[in-house]
């Protein structure tokens, strides 16, 4: 390769990297890349909300955009976005707010440019916590997204 072509590779690598928040492979090289492994050591899988809402804050879109980056990265690959919401409120009212809360994460996801066509969405409402508690605290770990790669 000559060297002009070489140096213009070298200096536009940042360029492409700086392009794309995900940190793909930091996980130092132990899961395949592109595999359900990879993408659970290297990316934000969680989605955070507040009580009683699906509407996504700032640092929901950036873990968001990290997993659409893994995503526009690893094409072969299919995502499902499981919504969640704490123990407060009907079994019928949590199950449609996780659902709201899958397709608010599923959104942003295909506005980052992941094909809606790789994406399915499943709300387990009130069904699935992670933290049984009932602090505040507890709860808002139950109020989330999961993204999860096959």
């Amino acid at each position: 390769m000559n060297r002009r072509v070489l140096l213009g590779l070298m200096a536009a690598t940042p360029l492409v990297l700086a392009a794309c928040s995900c940190t793909c492979g930091v996980d130092g090289g132990k899961a395949k890349p592109g595999s359900a492994e990879d993408f659970a050591a290297n990316v934000p899988n969680t989605v955070y909300f507040d009580f009683d809402s699906s509407a996504l804050s700032d640092a929901a879109k950036k873990r968001i955009d990290a997993q659409a980056c893994w995503l526009k990265t690893y094409t072969g690959t299919k995502a499902t976005v499981a919504g969640h919401a704490d123990v407060r409120g009907t079994a019928e009212y949590n199950q449609a707010l996780g659902e709201a809360r899958a397709n608010s994460t599923a959104k942003e996801l295909a506005k980052n440019g992941v094909e809606k066509d790789r994406i399915t969405t499943v709300s387990y409402g009130k069904e699935r916590v992670v933290d049984t508690g009932t602090t505040e605290e507890a709860h808002a770990k139950n109020r989330r997204t999961e993204t999860t790669v096959d």
